[in-house]
């Protein structure tokens, strides 16, 4: 005689006998369940973790390369705006008519050429003293610092006198630009 059977037939006579039936296929659907996550969904997850973290690699490489060509196209606008030899022989001379034009007087404007660097560029530092009205001077200094080119105020020793047409602020600046070896095209002041 088993045991197992007549224990059945006892549960399945009482009251919740109807409901083992239903406990079996739960423990089935829970027991396909858990082996349905452990081989398929748990290496799914894996593969997808994979796939985004490669796909995240590759999107930071795409928005590196991306910097580095507006980079490139940035150095590359900024170096054809430095003037060459033959413009920068010009720049004294252009600086002279916006001194003119902005009624300032710019009587010695010198300049001096550093060694080429590594890259074909010269630093090249204007020196001179300009004097004028205060008004004057500010348009005059607005207007270099908004010139085309790459030209930087370095230094700027002020010093004001009284003069027969009233008063005037008198200046030494010092001004510096690079200079680019090799054919190209220039700034304007």
């Amino acid at each position: 005689m088993t045991l197992g059977l007549p224990l059945v037939r006892l549960l399945r006579r009482r009251p919740y006998g109807p409901l083992i039936l239903w406990i079996v296929v739960a423990g089935v659907l829970a027991a396909a369940l858990i082996v349905a996550r452990l081989v398929l969904v748990a290496p799914a997850q894996d593969r997808f973790a994979q796939a985004e973290a490669a796909w995240m690699t590759a999107r930071q490489r795409v928005a590196q390369r991306l910097e580095a060509k507006q980079a490139r196209k940035n150095l590359t606008m900024i170096l054809n705006a430095l003037p060459g030899q033959r413009d920068f022989a010009q720049l004294p001379l252009a600086m002279s008519q916006v001194a003119k034009r902005d009624r300032v007087a710019m009587p010695n404007l010198s300049y001096t050429q550093e060694k080429p660097q590594a890259g074909g560029f010269t630093k090249a530092v204007l020196r001179g003293s300009v004097s004028g009205r205060y008004e004057d001077l500010r348009s005059f200094i607005h207007h270099l610092e908004t010139a085309e080119g790459f030209l930087f105020i370095e230094d700027l020793n002020v010093t004001s006198h009284v003069s027969k047409k009233g008063e005037e602020v008198t200046f030494q600046i010092t001004l510096s630009t690079y200079i680019r070896e090799g054919p190209q095209k220039g700034g304007q002041i």
